[in-house]
């Protein structure tokens, strides 16, 4: 079944005991276009993240959103006194040469950011990766549950077109049918008009006959255009990335289409091709939003 571009997903976990939310929001695009935010801890993981993506989504424009609880720093922070002294002396030092007044208080030293150190992170981590992993798949599978769901009422929608369309090639190929004999006796009348009926040469008569049966001939276009359409059927039932195969047969339904209305000049049929094309625009539109 055929599989929409457009959806979103998200799971919530816990990963070293800090709540985790990601978010997968897709929309539809050329190519499978992937932009990813991750926290700065985890940057390391981009690459992975990228390639679980791609395992699970193969069109379009993804955005990947993984966000950590802020529960506020709860960092200890250690003070270098050795260095806050060289600091010390060298504002003093600085004060004296410049002939300066004042005291150095602690409001100066908490300007200079060497003085303050984080302690030494000793304490080894788990690899955050394999539930990082597990709430990426969990978002992006609820994403794609979500284009199904849509992709689902995409193909609804293109089986009544095609049948709509089916329907005006039914009606297109019964008024062609009609169109010879029509014609036929059109022409007999205007030569009529001209000349004397005992003049008609029937071999020209004929000759003229065959080459306006020949104009007005829509069967290979009609036998194409039903080929087109069991082709869309198939391709939307057995192709997981149908797309780009039906925007292209869509593409050339429309040229059939086109050349009935062209060869038929006949307002009834134009009338019943317009509806037609109507149905395939709209086709159109829709299918740019299949993976």
């Amino acid at each position: 079944m055929i599989r929409s571009m457009t959806g979103y997903g998200k799971s919530e976990i816990v990963i070293n005991g800090t709540e985790c939310t990601i978010e997968a929001k897709c929309v539809n695009g050329r190519y499978l276009e992937l932009s990813t935010r991750i926290p700065k801890e985890w940057s390391d993981k981009e690459g992975l993240v990228r390639e679980t993506v791609r395992e699970l989504v193969t069109r379009g424009s993804l955005n990947i959103f993984v966000r950590l609880e802020d529960k506020g720093s709860q960092q200890t922070v250690q003070v270098d006194t050795q260095v806050a002294r060289s600091y010390v002396e060298a504002l003093r030092g600085l004060q004296a040469e410049l002939g300066l007044s004042g005291e150095v208080t602690i409001g100066d030293l908490v300007r200079f950011p060497a003085i303050f150190q984080a302690p030494p992170d000793t304490e080894e981590k788990p690899d955050t990766w394999p539930e990082l992993r597990k709430g990426l798949v969990e978002s992006l599978n609820a994403l794609n549950t979500m284009r199904d769901k849509e992709g689902a009422e995409l193909s609804n929608d293109f089986h009544g077109r095609l049948a709509a369309i089916e329907a005006g090639l039914v009606d297109v190929e019964q008024r062609s049918a009609l169109r010879v004999p029509q014609e036929r006796e059109r022409l007999r009348e205007r030569v009529r008009q001209v000349i004397d009926e005992a003049s008609i040469d029937d071999m020209r008569m004929s000759l003229e006959i065959t080459l306006l049966a020949e104009k007005l001939d829509i069967v290979e276009e009609c036998v194409r255009l039903k080929s087109h359409i069991k082709h869309f059927r198939q391709y939307m039932a057995d192709e997981s990335q149908a797309g780009r195969k039906l925007n292209f047969l869509l593409q050339e339904m429309n040229r059939e289409v086109n050349t009935i209305g062209s060869k038929s000049n006949d307002a009834a049929i134009a009338l019943v091709v317009i509806g037609m094309k109507e149905e395939l625009e709209r086709m159109r539109e829709q299918v740019q939003n299949v993976e």
